[in-house]
């Protein structure tokens, strides 16, 4: 964790000293989020809030859902399938040092993470039916940074933003839930979100 926060000093201190431009009081982004836990790939969608108290640093509140379907089948028109379902809520502080109109970021991230299982049948003419099967709650924790090109004052584009994210399901949460196959309390992911960025 220490050294985590020299590099991010290292990293960011440098380009906060350049050229002093106006910076936000507060920025709206969403977008593309994927998640990547063992070899298994979520999409969906993410948004987050950030507000700033001076021009490198601010509050950010991160909210994420991700999703992947475990198997599936159609026979005869009748289909069926099982689902897993990963949301995340998270806050922290947020880093950022600007450069022209862009800027680069870094930040810690502490919240909760909803990880659920699902199935699902599809029958012609009526369609689908799904409940859920499981779900658990863990404590979660996201660390990364990323990048936003600026294309003018108010509007930027995310091109990437990278965390390491951890959850702390149990054991018996993360295999009955389709998180996870191994018996760990601890469920590493790396997650990638880009989108569009509106600053205020």
């Amino acid at each position: 964790m220490r050294k985590l926060s020299i590099l991010m000093a290292f990293i960011l201190l440098p380009l906060a000293l350049v050229a002093q431009v106006e910076s936000p009081k507060a920025t709206i982004f969403g977008g593309y989020s994927y998640l990547r836990n063992n070899s298994n790939g979520f999409n969906g969608w993410t948004g987050q809030g950030t507000y700033n108290f001076t021009r490198n640093f601010g509050l950010t509140a991160d909210f994420a859902g991700n999703y992947r379907t475990l198997d599936s089948a159609t026979i005869l028109g009748f289909g069926a399938s099982t689902n897993q379902h990963m949301y995340t809520y998270m806050f922290g502080p947020t880093a950022t040092a600007y450069f022209g109109k862009s800027s680069i970021f870094a930040h810690a991230l502490f919240g909760q993470a909803h990880s659920s299982l699902g199935a699902g049948v599809s029958i012609p003419i009526i369609g689908g039916i799904s409940t859920g099967v499981r779900s658990a709650n863990a404590f979660a924790m996201a660390f990364g940074g990323g990048l936003d090109i600026g294309v003018s004052k108010h509007f930027a584009i995310r091109a990437a933003q990278v965390d390491y994210l951890q959850t702390r399901f149990s054991p018996t949460d993360a295999l009955t839930t389709g998180l996870s196959t191994s018996v760990n309390d601890r469920q590493n992911s790396l997650r990638y979100q880009a989108g569009i960025v509106f600053r205020f």
